[in-house]
C-alpha cells in the first residue's frame, strides 16, 4: 500500500530553490513540517520551464549545483537513518538532475517522482497533489 506515511520527507523543487518537508501526521491527517528550505544559485530563472527552448549554460550549471546541494543534504539524512522514504516533485530539468545524482541508496527510498513545480504551493496543496499522485501510482 503506497502513502503519505508519518515521517515521509517530501522534496520540492524549483529553480528558485527548495523546500525538504516530513510528513509528521498520519496518513489520514498529514502534518507536514518543514526541514529544510535552500535557495538556488543566482540565474535567469524562466517563470515556465516549458516555455524555454533551451535552457543556458548557466541555468544548467545553477541546476546541477542545486541538484547537487539537494542530494548531499539527503545523503547526509539518510546516512543518519532518516529519510526512509522520499517524494520528489520539480519540473522535468531540475528533476532529472536530482536523478542523475542519486546513489543506490537514496533511488531505493524515493516512492514517487513527480514533475510538478510546487514550491509555490501551499502545504494543504502540496498534500493533496502528493496523495492524488501516490493514488495513482498505486
Amino acid at each position: 500500500m503506497s502513502g503519505l506515511y508519518r515521517g515521509t520527507w517530501i522534496v520540492v523543487a524549483c529553480p528558485d530553490g527548495a523546500m525538504i518537508l516530513e510528513n509528521a501526521g498520519c496518513m489520514r491527517q498529514p502534518d507536514l513540517r518543514l526541514i529544510d528550505r535552500m535557495d538556488a544559485p543566482e540565474m535567469h530563472r524562466p517563470d515556465n520551464w516549458a516555455e524555454l527552448p533551451e535552457a543556458t549554460d548557466r541555468d544548467r550549471l545553477a541546476i546541477t549545483a542545486l541538484a547537487a546541494q539537494l542530494v548531499g543534504r539527503l545523503a547526509r539524512e539518510a546516512a543518519r537513518g532518516r529519510a526512509d522514504r522520499l517524494i520528489l516533485a520539480a519540473p522535468d530539468p531540475l528533476l532529472d538532475a536530482i536523478r542523475a545524482r542519486l546513489d543506490e541508496d537514496l533511488q531505493q527510498r524515493v516512492v514517487l517522482a513527480m514533475p510538478r513545480r510546487l514550491t509555490q504551493q501551499p502545504l494543504g496543496t502540496i498534500v493533496t497533489e502528493v496523495n492524488n499522485a501516490l493514488g495513482q501510482a498505486a
